[in-house]
Order: structure tokens, then C-alpha cells, then sequence
């Protein structure tokens, strides 16, 4: 989704003006963005902005021990002068941006701004049951399958009048269906 700098603006004027930032030189780095629309447009809101490349955080959350997080490839600073250094001399790279407050996931004014993170992987937030679930389910298809295929070889003895291969294949769906049966 291509956002204007506007909705980017109109958001982060609305996160400043709802929140109080943790540090006052968050607020300089605000201004300084809202005055820049080509900075505004390499500017993503995502999730998980930590698996990023190029990547700010901002925590307003009393129990966040670090409000402010930038991460530059594989290096981690939590000084805002060093960002805002890094975000004036490269305003063509790509930035993504976390902001958390309460009940963000839930924010229809995040959720206007919010873009797909690209380097999230896919199964980022699948759990150790899911895996189980999907496992399981394709061992289910697999089995089905295997079932059809022996039918359809089943049938094609049949029509052939090949008894020898009809007993083979029927034995061997009869086993398969014993084995499930017994399985549950």
C-alpha cells in the first residue's frame, strides 16, 4: 500500500499529540520528519520492525525499560542524536518504523498507516502446535491421497479384468483402512 506523506504526517501528528515522548529529542526527530516528504515517503509503520535492516522503535509503555531503539543492519543504539545523524544523511533508505502504545494492535489510527513488514518471515508467529496442527494435516492429505490413488488403481484393474492387481491394490487399501481405524 503506497501511503502519502499527509497520512504519515497526520498520523504521527496524532501519536504526538495523544502521547508524551519519552524523550524530548523524539520530539525533534518528529518535527524534523513532518518537514521532510521525501523522508516521509521511505518511512513504513510495521510490526516487528526489529527484523528490519533499517529500523526505529518507540515505546511509550511506562514499563519499557528502553523507549527508543535504532537498529542499523546488525548494530543496536539507543541514543536519538545517533539516529537523527543516520536519518539526515540517508533519507533515500528505507526506514521502518515501530511505534508502541497501549492497545496498538487495536489502533485504527496505526492500522491506517500500517504496511506489510517484508522481512517478517512467514511463519514468524506460528507456536510449536501450529507446526503440530499443519503436520498433521498433511499427513491427513497425503493419506487421502494415496487412498484415491489406490482406488483408481483398484478401478482400472477392474476394468482391465486384471484379478491378480485388483486383490493386490484392495488388500493394500484394506490394510490402509484397518491401520486408520485402529489409529483413533
Amino acid at each position: 500500500m503506497d501511503l502519502s506523506p499527509i497520512q504519515k504526517r497526520a498520523f504521527i501528528d496524532w501519536f504526538m499529540e495523544h502521547y508524551s515522548m519519552p524523550q524530548r529529542e523524539l520530539v525533534w526527530l518528529f518535527d524534523y520528519m513532518l518537514k521532510r516528504d521525501e523522508l516521509l515517503n521511505n518511512i513504513h509503520f510495521v510490526f516487528e520492525a526489529h527484523l528490519c535492516p533499517r529500523s526505529m522503535i518507540i515505546s511509550v509503555q511506562d514499563h519499557d525499560n528502553r523507549p527508543f531503539r535504532y537498529y542499523k543492519e546488525h548494530v543496536v543504539t539507543t541514543e536519538v542524536e545517533k539516529a537523527f545523524h543516520d536519518i539526515r544523511m540517508n533519507p533515500e533508505e528505507s526506514l521502518f518504523v515501530e511505534v508502541i502504545y497501549p492497545n496498538v494492535r487495536h489502533s485504527q489510527e496505526y492500522m491506517s498507516v500500517l504496511e506489510d513488514n517484508p522481512y517478517l518471515p512467514d511463519d514468524y508467529y506460528l507456536k510449536d502446535k501450529d507446526y503440530k496442527a499443519i503436520d498433521s494435516f498433511l499427513d491427513y492429505v497425503i493419506q487421502q491421497q494415496y487412498v484415491e490413488k489406490l482406488k483408481s488403481k483398484i478401478d482400472m484393474a477392474l476394468d482391465k479384468g486384471d484379478f491378480q492387481s485388483f486383490n493386490y491394490y484392495s488388500k493394500r487399501l484394506k490394510e490402509l483402512q484397518m491401520h486408520d481405524y485402529e489409529g483413533r
